[in-house]
């Protein structure tokens, strides 16, 4: 009857609206989603460069005071004097083996380490303190060595976060087109 096919519709037609409310929140919340993993990529990326590009100039200073341990010249003699890691990359500028780019870099890389140290204690991994390194100092090397790999752990450990953001992320994306 008329009747039974206008109750019909009308269930049907409300079971419509429901579905389409529905689907307009799951479409919101992808939208915010990728919002998100958007700028969590971009952080990334931009975190990723930057250690790259530490890990880079790390490996560029090692090699060269390697070779001017080997030659033995004017930049070693400095060196020697030199009472830290900070002394010993303005050393190295100062004879013009690495450039006071790279050195500030480096000198930024070493800082922030020792900062995330001390805002962590002993809960993650991060450069010792700066007395640690003083006591380096007639070996600044292995210093910078000890350096390369913490930034690599870091490297790796951005790159395992983004892994699994990116994962959390097609699996909420998954659900949501699955409603």
């Amino acid at each position: 009857t008329i009747e039974e096919q206008d109750a019909t519709i009308e269930t049907t037609q409300a079971k419509i609206d429901e579905l389409a409310e529905s689907a307009a929140t799951a479409d919101a919340e992808l939208k915010d989603a990728t919002a998100i993993r958007e700028k969590e990529h971009k952080d990334f990326a931009a975190e990723e460069a930057e250690l790259v590009e530490t890990i880079d100039m790390i490996h560029r200073a090692v090699g060269i005071l390697e070779r001017e341990l080997a030659k033995g010249g004017a930049a070693m003699l400095q060196l020697k004097n030199a009472a830290g890691l900070s002394q010993a990359l303005s050393a190295l500028v100062d004879v013009s083996v690495m450039s006071s780019a790279d050195a500030s870099k480096l000198r930024a890389f070493v800082q922030s380490s020792q900062r995330a140290g001390e805002a962590d204690e002993d809960l993650q991994p991060g450069a010792p303190e700066a007395a640690v390194y003083e006591g380096h100092a007639g070996n600044i090397v292995d210093t910078l060595e000890d350096l390369q790999e913490k930034a690599e752990a870091q490297l790796d450990e951005v790159r395992k976060t983004e892994t699994q953001n990116l994962h959390n992320y097609e699996m909420l994306k998954q659900s949501l087109e699955d409603e």
